[in-house]
């Protein structure tokens, strides 16, 4: 960019040219259909980029098949992971055979409701510490698949507002 073309975004935004100025009301959502996955996701309706990866190859119970990625202009916001559960184990096995590194020395573990069908998760909360924000991670089973919905930032409100609407609304269509 050149000066001038700053020098006249800075004037005409009145501040950064990378304000946004239609921010998220923390509660209007676009639903995102992914056909590979089956997800259905409520998405921020502005300042929020998705992307999504998918893995045809990834070893079912081991490895995430689908992963969902949300930034914003801050960086990383929130982030779904989606495993297969062939072996249909109960979500806790799951956790301990898969996902035990979400149980560190310092976390705090809580059962909690996912989804407009209300399943059991169970939130693991991790605090802030000198190399990385406060983040919250929750765990469910729908629909025949595990899934991970993470918050990176709880201490960011749209962050965290994301997450919240990500748990609420995430929905499996298959």
């Amino acid at each position: 960019m050149s000066p001038a073309t700053l020098l006249l975004a800075l004037l005409l935004n009145g501040g950064s040219p990378l304000e946004d100025h239609l921010p998220w009301d923390g509660v209007s959502v676009r639903v995102v259909v992914d056909e590979a996955s089956g997800l259905r996701l409520p998405i921020p309706l502005t300042g929020v980029l998705l992307q999504s990866r998918h893995f045809a190859d990834a070893k079912a119970a081991q490895q995430m098949r689908h992963v969902f990625t949300l930034s914003s202009a801050a960086g990383e916001v929130a982030e779904v992971a989606v495993f297969e559960n062939p072996k249909q184990l109960a979500l806790e096995p799951f956790i301990a055979q898969t996902l035990g590194f979400l149980r560190v020395s310092e976390h705090a573990e809580l059962t909690w409701t996912a989804t407009p069908a209300k399943v059991s998760a169970v939130l693991f909360e991790h605090p802030r510490t000198g190399q990385q924000y406060a983040r919250r991670a929750a765990v469910f089973s729908l629909g025949g698949l595990i899934i991970v919905v993470s918050c990176r930032n709880l201490e960011d409100r749209f962050s965290a507002g994301a997450f919240a609407a990500l748990l609420a609304g995430l929905e499996v269509k298959r």
